[in-house]
């Protein structure tokens, strides 16, 4: 039986593209981080990395391991996050659990970074927050909109960005997840 040049030709690149697919999928998964293997900061909170309070690693952050992680952003145009501003009414309303949250220099302005999708799908409706006496808990809730009537919207996921004035200061406290 003879074989023609582009016979092996064809074999030999197939051959190539099961050893690379075959490679790839061999690659360990990275393990998440195991409970109380956050990073604490100089005033002994729970940090994300780079800082952060009660985060988890983000792209760009000192200090962050963000080698497995994608920056598909909020906001396509910028790569930043989707600024977003509560808006209550919303129907479906259930807790959504946030990735970082940033005390500003006031120690009362809080940058929170979720993850969430297109509206009015994933419109957030309020942000509650509770204040203890070691840590302030934070709760991001999101539903859809009542008024957009019968829509689809498409699957994909946004980064947002909220900013909370606290009521009082966070003077050392964790920030906590209400939603985790």
């Amino acid at each position: 039986m003879r074989t023609s040049k582009r016979a092996v030709i064809a074999i030999v690149l197939a051959l190539g593209a099961l050893l690379v697919a075959s490679v790839a999928s061999a690659s360990p998964p990275s393990s998440p981080p195991q409970a109380g293997s956050q990073p604490t900061s100089a005033s002994g909170r729970t940090t994300g990395g780079g800082g952060m309070p009660a985060g988890t690693c983000a792209i760009g952050v000192p200090d962050c391991n963000d080698t497995n992680l994608s920056d598909p952003g909020g906001d396509p145009g910028t790569g930043e996050p989707q600024i977003v501003e509560p808006t209550p009414g919303m129907d479906n309303v259930r807790q959504t659990s946030f990735d970082t949250a940033a005390i500003g220099a006031d120690d009362t302005t809080l940058t929170i970074v979720f993850w969430s999708g297109v509206e009015p799908c994933y419109v957030l409706d309020r942000v509650d927050v509770s204040y203890g006496a070691d840590v302030v808990t934070v709760t991001l809730f999101q539903g859809s909109d009542p008024n957009a009537g019968d829509v689809a919207c498409i699957d994909i996921a946004l980064q947002k960005q909220v900013t909370v004035t606290l009521s009082e200061p966070l003077a050392g406290r964790a920030i906590v997840d209400g939603a985790a």
